[in-house]
């Protein structure tokens, strides 16, 4: 009985730690081969912004609910005996997938902002990015290169 309720309280801390993990859209990190890479800046300026979600794709969800049905399993086991506790560990175990899954979608999802610039050639851009942060009407630089782009103040 103690196993299964430490074997619990371990799969419970993964869920929460999985849940604590939030996606970081910020222009300040960059990835490692952005670094000695030559990039193109072109300059223009803010026209607006929209708050956006960022849903990271990965298994977020799925270890989620990986790590909830074990934890459910694991606490519903230490209820009761015989049927009683096979049952129990049943619908520990649905209801920690549930519980896993929803905690990994949200694992997954951050806010951010999503920019609106005007290149000074007259092109309207949008780039999505929580930091920094510009006024409408703001100079900025627009880097780009390797599939990414970027904002900073100009």
């Amino acid at each position: 009985m103690r196993v299964a309720l430490l074997k619990g309280a371990v799969a419970l801390g993964l869920v929460a730690s999985v849940a604590a993990c939030q996606p970081n859209p910020n222009a300040n990190i960059v990835n490692a081969n952005q670094a000695n890479v030559a990039q193109t800046v072109q300059f223009g300026s803010v026209t607006g912004a929209r708050t956006v979600q960022v849903q990271r794709t990965g298994g977020n969800e799925l270890l989620g609910g990986v790590i909830g049905g074990i934890a459910g399993a694991a606490l519903g086991n230490t209820v009761g005996k015989g049927t009683g506790q096979d049952v129990a560990t049943g619908v520990g175990a649905a209801a920690g997938i549930a519980a896993g899954s929803a905690a990994g979608r949200a694992a997954g999802t951050a806010n951010s902002i999503e920019w609106f610039v005007r290149l000074d050639n007259g092109t309207n851009i949008s780039v999505i990015q929580s930091e920094p942060a510009f006024a409408t009407g703001q100079r900025v630089q627009v880097i780009s290169g390797g599939g990414q782009t970027r904002l900073a103040p100009a």
